[in-house]
């Protein structure tokens, strides 16, 4: 089974604010399945929210060193 996510893990994986979390789940932007009382996020939500908001600092967080030198070659070659 899939890794499930609470407010508060994300909000350490994340650095972002509870309120973040929260106006994002208002937003619609960040989907959540709610278990009881509490909501739980999965790791593909946690993807498509860091895409969609935040896709430059995703993207660049996702690179290595063989990739920007790939990039690098290609743009210079």
């Amino acid at each position: 089974m899939e890794n499930l996510y609470t407010k508060y893990d994300l909000v350490d994986l994340l650095k972002v604010s509870i309120g973040t979390i929260d106006n994002k789940m208002k937003e619609g932007k960040l989907n959540y399945m709610k278990i009881g009382k509490s909501v739980r996020f999965t790791e593909e939500d946690v993807s498509k929210l860091l895409k969609n908001c935040y896709g430059k600092k995703y993207v660049a967080g996702q690179l290595n060193d063989e990739d920007v030198s790939g990039i690098r070659e290609r743009l210079n070659g």
